[in-house]
């Protein structure tokens, strides 16, 4: 045998036990399929946007409190500055002092996270001054929006020396800032973000720079991936530039932060700033430049903002822990990957779903699954993966409830369904028996009934084999299935080679009528039966009757007069219909 038909032999064999597992799974497989296209539909419409967001926040609230960025202080002018100032505005001239102290103990970087583009008067000159003489001072403009006058240019001492930096944020739909701004345009010449630029500074002098890359920015071979519209638990966000998703340090302060007045009363330690980045700002309660995080709230309490300066410090700790410490960056997993470990659990969830389990068994694997999809999120999020928690969830459950749904109905059709022939059942006909005698009593409407015998059915068992007469009931039981037409009609299985047809309000004449159909029906199939007494082929005897109820009446009463049509069709001879009225 060549190896080309071996190969092909076996591709054939591959292919035919996938078909047939599918078929034996179909169920299965197509309840996994649903629950999960029916989720991967609403998340792509932003139907869980939300809640994948909300999601996401709660998972980074979780993980363990991390060490303050001591790289990083924040000197903030606060409520109280701004009422020994006497103004609503810092003067240039303070600004200017406390720049020249923080200069004094040789940061290695200053940013200066406040707009001055426009003289604040006392002060200007001595502000020029230290703008001209601090070579490591990075200042701020607003970028996006200047096509709509929204924009706010930076100071233009620095803009002539390149050291202005995009203050530019990217909210979510909530409002949270979730997304750190790397560079605000995808141009040349790029303008990066404040956080970006100042890391850089800090940086260079580690011999660390921007590798080459067509694509992605990179520092020390570590990639920042670049943030997509629908990355995550995103749909169709604002992706302009080049964003990346902000993994914020655990804690609610992850940075030092010294209040003015400390500065100009000459009491924070002269070793405070050496060689770290220092951020200016505002973080007073009547500032406009605040923001909400994912640590900004926690389950059960009110949101607390954070100022732009905060903002910015978060993203530039990120990028020094990654190039530094090798902290990960938050990653997500390509949508492919996203939707088939969707569809994975939705299938994993129908197949506890369809186990002869009992239903508190079902349910507790259910939420167990759940609980372990839960966990491993967590833990891939620690490793900086972004799973889809709430679309893999909500397929568990949806698939779990849709299986065991569809389980518990099969189940009542196989408690009300005859095995063999797929009538109903003796218990299915008895209850349906008394319910259409209770509404028959209440309409005052006939109740019909046909109760039919297979002829001589032992000696065709006797004669042909128990399996042949198997495939008699089945054929016989179709003869009944299509001669009632009307959904409330019911065709079931009496007992034995016994069946019974309920013909809800149908007076004698109608059940008769639906009787001689059963028989001629039957002669039409022309069953041979050498061993019966009447006919060559198989028959059956009727006995038929139709009762409008009485109070004084039982249901029982219309089986028993149809049974007695029945035992009376088989005295004249078998092969009769007879019509029995009490």
């Amino acid at each position: 045998m060549s190896q080309s038909t071996m190969k092909s032999k076996s591709a054939h064999l591959v292919r035919t036990r996938g078909q047939k597992f599918l078929w034996r799974h179909r169920v299965l497989v197509l309840s996994g399929l649903a629950a999960a296209g029916c989720i991967m539909l609403i998340r792509d419409l932003g139907g869980l946007q939300s809640s994948e967001l909300a999601a996401f926040d709660r998972l980074l609230q979780m993980r363990p409190v991390e060490p303050v960025d001591d790289r990083i202080v924040l000197v903030g002018f606060n409520e109280n500055d701004f009422q020994t100032l006497g103004s609503a505005q810092i003067p240039d001239q303070t600004l200017a002092r406390v720049l020249t102290k923080i200069k004094a103990q040789q940061p290695r970087v200053i940013g200066l996270d406040l707009y001055r583009n426009l003289p604040t008067q006392p002060g200007n000159k001595a502000l020029l001054d230290v703008f001209q003489t601090t070579p490591n001072l990075i200042g701020i403009a607003k970028i996006i929006g200047s096509k709509n006058g929204n924009d706010v240019a930076g100071h233009p001492m620095l803009v002539e020396s390149d050291r202005i930096a995009a203050s530019d944020v990217v909210p979510d739909v909530d409002g949270r800032v979730r997304r750190g701004v790397l560079f605000v345009n995808s141009e040349p010449p790029l303008v990066e973000g404040l956080g970006l630029r100042i890391a850089l500074e800090y940086l260079e002098p580690l011999g660390v720079t921007p590798e080459e890359s067509s694509n992605d920015f990179r520092l020390r071979g570590a990639k920042f991936p670049m943030f997509s519209k629908d990355d995550g638990g995103y749909v169709n966000a604002d992706d302009g530039g080049y964003q990346v998703l902000l993994n914020p340090r655990t804690r609610r302060q992850p940075f030092k932060m010294v209040a003015v007045r400390d500065i100009l009363d000459q009491t924070v330690p002269s070793t405070t700033f050496r060689d770290r980045i220092v951020l200016v700002g505002d973080i007073s309660a009547g500032n406009s430049d605040i923001f909400f995080m994912s640590y900004s709230s926690a389950t059960g309490s009110a949101p607390v903002p954070i100022s732009g300066m905060e903002l910015h410090a978060t993203l530039t700790s990120q990028i020094l822990s990654t190039v530094l410490d090798g902290r990960p960056l938050i990653r997500v997993l390509p949508k492919w990957v996203e939707w088939s470990l969707i569809a994975l659990l939705a299938y994993s969830s129908a197949w506890i779903g369809a186990r002869r389990f009992f239903h508190f068994y079902k349910i507790t694997l259910t939420l167990l699954l759940a609980g372990a999809i839960f966990l491993a999120s967590f833990g891939a999020l620690m490793l900086g993966w972004w799973l889809p928690l709430v679309p893999m969830s909500l397929a568990i459950i949806l698939a779990g409830a849709t299986m065991m749904t569809f389980e518990a109905q099969q189940l009542t059709v196989l408690s009300n369904q005859d095995p063999l022939t797929l009538l109903a059942n003796r218990r299915m006909f008895d209850e349906t028996l008394h319910r259409e005698w209770s509404r028959s009593l209440r309409s005052q409407t006939p109740l019909g009934v046909i109760l039919c015998d297979v002829d001589y059915f032992k000696s065709y068992n006797d004669t042909y084999g128990h399996s042949k007469g198997d495939q008699c009931l089945r054929m016989i039981a179709s003869v009944l299935k299509n001669s009632v037409k009307r959904p409330t009609d019911l065709a079931a299985r009496y007992g034995g080679e016994e069946f019974v047809i309920l013909l809800p309000n149908t007076d004698a004449h109608g059940a008769l009528r639906v009787a001689k159909v059963v028989q001629s029906q039957m002669q039409a199939l022309a069953i041979d039966h050498s061993g019966s007494w009447v006919s060559p082929f198989i028959t059956l005897s009727l006995g038929v009757t139709s009762i409008v109820p009485t109070a004084d009446l039982s249901p029982e009463v219309l089986v028993d007069v149809a049974d007695a049509g029945l035992y009376e069709a088989k005295q004249k001879g078998r092969n009769q219909v007879v019509l029995k009225l009490p």
